[in-house]
C-alpha cells in the first residue's frame, strides 16, 4: 500500500461514518484517528470534545478530544488540522504553532478556573473537561499535546521541545498522515518507540547474553537502576507496558504498597525482595556488553514495580540504592505480535491476572470471524444478493484482504463486504455489555469495557461454546444496526449539543432492554425483525428517541454529583437514576419471537446454571457493582432509617460481592432497594 492509498481509505472511512451517523465530518475524523491511536496504545480510551472559543487576553482556545491515562497519570489533549481533501495536503510549522497554542491557552484557562466560573454551559463537554483538569491537577504527571491531521507535515521539524506549565511537564506530538500510515504498516500497529537507557548520565544497562534459543529470539539478563526505570516510565508513560499488563493495572491499581514500603524503608534490599521485570523488544543496540537503546520495548511483567518506582520518583524519594533485575527477550518484528502476548501470559502466570486479561487471542474471535464470513444478510428489495457483516478479528484485516486485488475484484469485495458493515472486537464488547445492562461499564471506555466483556465471554465459552452460533451472530448484527441507528438518531435531535453521544446511546439502549424485560411480561425487542429488514422500524425509532432524551436529562442534570458528565456516566448511581425514570412503552416494538440472549439463559436454567429474563439482567447489573458500594448504600439507608431488616440483610449479601453471588430473584429485590434509596437522596456518598 502507498501513502496515497492509505489517505484515500482513511478519508472514505471518515466520510462514510459521518454520513451514517449524521455527524460532522471533522468530528468523525477526530473520532476515527482517536480510536486508532488508542488501538495503537498511544494513549488510553479517547473522548471526543470539540470546543473553540476566545479566552483570557482574547486568546484563541481550541480542543478536539482528550484521554486520561489512569496508569501513568498523564492527560492527553488533542487538536486537529483537518483538510478533508481528495489528495494529500501539506502543512507546516505555522499550523502546528497555531494548534498547539490554542491547546495551551485552553489548558491555562482551565487551570485558572476561567472555564468553570459560570461562563460556559455546564452541559458542554468542554466544561466537563475543564472540571476534570482542575480536579486532576495535583495527580497529573504530565500533559501530552497531540496534533492529528490528514495532511502531510512539510517542515523538517519533527520534534518539539518539551515545556512546563504550572510546574507540570508538557510534551508535543504530531501525528500527520505519514505517521499514521507508518503505524498502520508496522507489524505491531504502533509507531516505533525508541527507548534510550542512557539517562541521568548513565552509560546504559550492563547485561549478559543468555544465548540464541530455538524459539527464534535472543535472551539477555541485566540489572537496571531504579532511577532509570522510573525516568523511562516518566518519559514514555504506559506505552512501555504491554497491552494486557496495562489493562490489568488500570483495573487493579497501579501502586503496590509493599513495593512502596521497601523503597522507603529498605531500598538496599529491593533487589532481593523484588522479582524484577520481564521485557521484550524488537531490536536493541549494545556497546561492549552495555544495553544502550531498544526499539519497541514492552514490559510484560513487573508493571506494578515500574509504576511504583515512577510514583516514588515523583514524590522525591531517593532511588540511588535501588537495582532491579531484568530479563529481556529480543523478538523479530514478524513474531512479536504473536509471541509478546504469550510471553506476557506465562510471565504473569503466578499473579492474579485472569484469562480475560489475555482475551484478545481467545477462540471466540475466530468463531465470530468464521460466522461473519459465512452469514449472508437477507436480500434487500431491488438488490440481487445479500452481503456480509465483516468481523475484523485482527487490526487492519479488512484493508489487508483487499491488497493485491484488481480494481474489479476490489469493487466486488466491497459489494460483498460493505465498509459500513464492519465490526471490531471493541464494537462487539460495547454491544453485548449495553444489552446486558452495563452502560456504566461501557462508559468506562473501550479497554476497561472490553475486560468486563472478556470475563463474561470466558465464562460462557467454558460452560458451552455451542451457543455462539449463527443465531448469535444475527443477534450481534441486529444490535449493531440498532446501535448505529441510535447514534444517527441522537445526532439529529434538537436537544443534542454535540457531546456525550456515546454515553447517551449505550444508556438509551440499555434502558430500552431494561424496561422491556421488567415490564413487558415475557415479550422482548424484536431483534430478528431488525436482522431480516437490516433496519430499525419507525415505531422502535420513536421509542428510542423518547428514551434518549430522558437519558440526556439524567446525564446533564445540574444536580448531578459530578461536574464531568463523562465521569458521572461511569457511575452505577447514574445507571440507577436512568433505570428509575418511568416511560411509556409502545407494544408494536415487542415480540414473543426467540431472543438469543434469553434463549441461552433458558438453556442455562435447564442446566441449573442461570435464570432467564429480567433476573439475568438484574444479576448482571448487581454483580457489576463492587461490594464496597453496596456496603456504603446499606450504611446510608440504615442511617436514614429507610431500611427494613430484610432489605438490610439483602444489601449485606450484596456487600460480599464478588466473594458471594446473590440469586437472580434476590438481585431483582436488591435493585428495587437501590432505586428506592437513590430516589430518597442517596448519591453515592455516605
Amino acid at each position: 500500500m502507498e501513502l496515497e492509498d492509505f489517505h484515500e481509505d482513511l478519508i472514505a472511512t471518515v466520510r462514510l461514518q459521518s454520513e451514517a451517523s449524521s455527524d460532522f465530518v471533522r468530528a468523525s475524523f477526530v473520532r476515527e484517528v482517536g480510536t486508532r491511536l488508542a488501538d495503537a496504545e498511544e494513549f488510553s480510551d479517547f473522548e471526543l470534545c470539540h470546543f473553540e472559543g476566545v479566552g483570557l487576553r482574547n486568546r484563541r482556545l481550541a480542543v478536539d478530544g482528550y484521554a486520561v491515562d489512569d496508569v501513568d497519570g498523564s492527560l492527553a489533549l488533542v487538536c486537529a488540522e483537518f483538510f478533508n481533501a481528495d489528495g494529500v495536503v501539506g502543512f507546516g510549522a505555522t499550523e502546528c504553532r497555531r494548534s498547539f497554542g490554542a491547546l495551551k491557552a485552553f489548558l491555562e484557562d482551565a487551570l485558572a478556573g476561567a472555564l468553570t466560573d459560570g461562563s460556559m454551559d455546564e452541559s458542554h463537554p468542554a466544561f466537563g473537561l475543564a472540571s476534570e483538569i482542575v480536579r486532576l491537577r495535583d495527580q497529573t504527571s504530565r500533559f501530552r499535546f497531540y496534533l492529528i491531521s490528514d495532511g502531510k507535515l512539510s517542515t523538517r521539524i519533527q520534534e518539539w521541545p518539551e515545556e512546563e506549565l504550572a510546574g507540570i511537564p508538557v510534551e508535543f506530538h504530531i501525528w500527520d498522515i505519514e505517521r499514521l500510515f507508518r503505524a498502520h504498516e508496522s507489524v505491531s500497529g504502533r509507531d516505533a518507540l525508541e527507548v534510550d537507557f542512557r539517562v541521568n548520565g548513565q552509560s546504559g544497562v550492563s547485561c549478559v547474553a543468555a544465548g540464541l534459543t530455538d524459539g527464534g529470539y535472543q535472551a539477555y539478563l541485566g540489572i537496571v537502576s531504579g532511577f532509570a526505570i522510573a525516568a523511562l516510565y516518566e518519559r514514555h508513560g504506559s506505552r512501555l507496558l504491554e497491552g494486557n499488563v496495562r489493562a490489568f493495572l488500570s483495573t487493579k491499581g497501579k501502586v503496590n504498597s509493599g513495593i512502596q514500603t521497601t523503597i522507603r524503608e529498605k531500598p538496599e534490599m529491593f533487589f532481593a525482595y523484588n522479582n524484577g521485570i520481564a521485557a521484550t523488544a524488537e531490536a536493541i543496540t549494545l556497546s561492549d556488553g552495555v544495553l544502550v537503546s531498544a526499539k519497541n520495548l514492552q514490559i510484560v511483567n513487573g508493571g506494578q514495580t515500574t509504576a511504583s518506582l515512577a510514583a516514588a520518583l515523583r514524590e522525591g524519594l531517593d532511588l540511588s540504592k535501588i537495582w532491579v533485575p531484568m530479563k529481556l527477550s529480543v523478538l523479530h518484528p514478524e513474531k512479536a505480535g504473536e509471541m509478546i502476548p504469550q510471553i506476557a501470559r506465562f510471565a504473569n502466570s503466578q499473579n492474579k491476572v485472569s484469562d480475560a486479561d489475555f482475551f484478545a487471542n481467545h477462540p471466540y474471535h475466530i468463531r465470530v470471524e468464521d460466522l461473519s464470513r459465512r452469514s449472508w444478510t437477507p436480500v434487500k428489495p431491488g438488490s440481487q444478493h445479500g452481503s456480509h457483516w465483516f468481523y475484523e478479528r485482527a487490526r487492519g484485516q479488512y484493508l489487508n484482504e483487499q491488497l493485491g486485488l484488481t480494481k474489479a475484484q476490489k469493487v466486488q469485495f466491497q459489494l460483498m463486504n460493505p465498509k459500513a458493515q464492519l465490526l471490531t472486537k471493541t464494537d462487539v464488547a460495547k454491544l453485548e455489555n449495553t444489552w446486558r445492562g452495563l452502560p456504566h461499564k461501557v462508559s468506562l471506555g473501550s479497554q476497561k469495557n472490553f475486560l468486563q466483556f472478556a470475563e463474561w465471554v470466558s465464562r460462557e465459552w467454558n460452560s458451552g461454546n455451542e451457543q455462539f452460533d449463527e443465531g448469535y451472530f444475527r443477534y450481534l448484527v441486529a444490535l449493531a444496526i440498532l446501535f448505529r441507528h441510535t447514534e444517527a438518531l441522537v445526532s439529529r435531535q434538537a436537544w443534542y449539543q454535540g457531546g456525550y453521544r456515546a454515553n447517551i446511546v449505550t444508556y438509551a439502549l440499555a434502558k430500552l432492554q431494561y424496561t422491556v424485560l421488567k415490564f413487558a411480561k415475557g415479550r422482548k425487542v424484536d431483534l430478528e425483525k431488525i436482522w431480516n429488514q437490516q433496519s430499525v422500524s419507525s415505531e422502535l425509532s420513536a421509542q428510542i428517541e423518547l428514551i434518549a432524551y430522558s437519558v440526556f436529562q439524567v446525564l446533564t442534570d445540574p444536580s448531578r454529583p459530578k461536574d464531568n458528565v463523562t465521569e458521572w456516566a461511569k457511575s452505577p448511581t447514574c445507571w440507577a437514576k436512568v433505570q428509575a425514570v418511568e416511560l411509556p412503552m409502545n407494544d408494536l416494538i415487542l415480540t414473543r419471537a426467540p431472543d438469543p440472549v434469553l434463549d441461552r439463559a433458558m438453556q442455562d436454567l435447564a442446566n441449573g446454571v442461570q435464570p432467564p429474563g429480567f433476573g439475568l439482567f438484574a444479576r448482571a447489573s448487581v454483580m457489576s457493582i463492587d461490594g464496597t458500594e453496596w456496603a456504603r448504600l446499606r450504611k446510608w439507608g440504615l442511617h436514614q432509617g429507610l431500611l427494613e431488616d430484610r432489605e438490610s440483610s439483602l444489601l449485606h449479601s450484596a456487600s460480599r460481592i464478588p466473594r458471594f453471588a446473590p440469586s437472580a430473584k434476590d438481585c431483582e429485590r436488591i435493585l428495587r432497594i437501590r432505586h428506592k434509596l437513590i430516589s430518597s437522596g442517596y448519591d453515592g456518598h455516605v
